[in-house]
């Protein structure tokens, strides 16, 4: 390269630098719903600013609090309308979903589904800022829409209860499991995973959920592992499951052995042959008593019972996870899970209730 052009590089990159030296930082956004009158405290965070109140916001958290009760000093310091402006480095929606809940009431008091992103935002600050009521709020819509017993997967499924604490929107399972492992909240994963291995194949999976704002939900690294391995053995949790179909003898008693023989075979072909994971926890249903005998179905519901459960049990290592004994270790009471249990209860006493009328 020659020497002139060397120099008219270097004087482009230096106007280049000198250009982005001197563009002036964009003014702060201030939020609509959240820029309260009386204010005292400003919170701002990616640029866009919330005006509240900073004895509620202390009530709330400790760490705001500890916060707020070391003296600042006042020289030299930026303030707006008279109030002191606290930086943070959290996402600002995130950030205006928890304030909304705080001080608007939202999002907290409904007994309807709130969007995933929501859930983060609670978990993610609740967490962060010691916010309890967040992060409870969080975690009671997660252990209901991610049981980590049998009858509780089995009431959902029931009565199609999914996505009645948290809106079933494509990308929320996605979302659900990369906030379970961001958080270590191990007991919210198998069902997660299994749902994820339930909707899309591998290649779906690796493609990701594209979210309305155009963004793409994907697994995790970890998390696109344990599903990737997963879907060998849970084909074969499924055969365990339906294992009854592979008899070849019908039960003692049977009044119709070629009707029964020709039912279990049908029902393999349908539920068995399909590579889908799905009916890898499926409950005995009345449905399945079609074309055979009452000895023969007396003896299906109980094999396809035990199989769900067995299956059930074996649910975690199929992810790489350690026993449900060990991951319910995540739902033990602790002083907020006692304070919400009251309101857990009647939460899922509302959504089953909601769903029958």
């Amino acid at each position: 390269m020659s020497a002139v052009s060397t120099s008219i590089n270097e004087d482009k990159r230096v106007e280049e630098d000198a250009d982005t030296t001197n563009t002036p930082p964009s003014d702060p956004v201030r939020s609509a719903s959240l820029w309260l009158e009386d204010g005292n405290i400003i919170l701002q965070a990616e640029g866009k600013q919330f005006k509240v109140y900073r004895g509620l916001l202390s009530l709330q958290s400790t760490v705001f609090n500890d916060m707020f009760s070391v003296p600042q000093p006042s020289v030299g310091e930026n303030l707006v309308e008279g109030c002191s402006v606290v930086h943070l480095s959290d996402a600002s929606a995130d950030l205006e979903f928890a304030l909304e809940a705080i001080f608007l009431r939202q999002w907290v008091a409904v007994i309807d589904s709130i969007p995933i992103e929501v859930v983060c935002a609670f978990l993610r600050l609740g967490n962060k800022y010691e916010i309890e009521a967040l992060r409870a709020e969080a975690l009671k819509r997660l252990f209901f829409e991610f049981p980590s017993d049998i009858l509780a997967f089995n009431k959902i499924w029931d009565t199609d209860a999914r996505g009645t604490a948290i809106q079933a929107d494509s990308w929320t399972l996605i979302d659900v499991a990369n906030l379970a492992r961001e958080h270590n909240l191990l007991s919210v994963l198998p069902t997660a995973f299994y749902w994820c291995c339930r909707e899309w194949s591998v290649a779906e999976l690796e493609e990701g959920q594209r979210r309305e704002d155009g963004t793409t939900s994907t697994l995790s690294p970890v998390n696109e592992r344990a599903c990737f391995r997963a879907y060998f053995e849970l084909s074969k949790l499924k055969e365990r499951t339906w294992a009854w179909t592979l008899a070849t003898k019908s039960a003692d008693g049977c009044e119709n052995k070629k009707g029964c023989s020709t039912e279990r075979a049908q029902t393999m072909c349908f539920h068995l042959h399909p590579p889908s994971v799905g009916g890898c926890l499926q409950e005995w249903e009345e449905r399945f008593t079609k074309g055979l005998c009452l000895s023969c179905t007396a003896v299906a519901k109980k094999l396809q019972n035990q199989g769900q459960e067995q299956a059930w049990d074996a649910l975690p290592s199929a992810f790489g996870l350690p026993n449900w004994e060990e991951l319910i270790k995540d739902r033990v009471p602790s002083a907020w899970y006692v304070i919400m249990l009251a309101s857990n209860v009647i939460l899922s006493f509302n959504m089953l209730n909601n769903l029958q009328i």
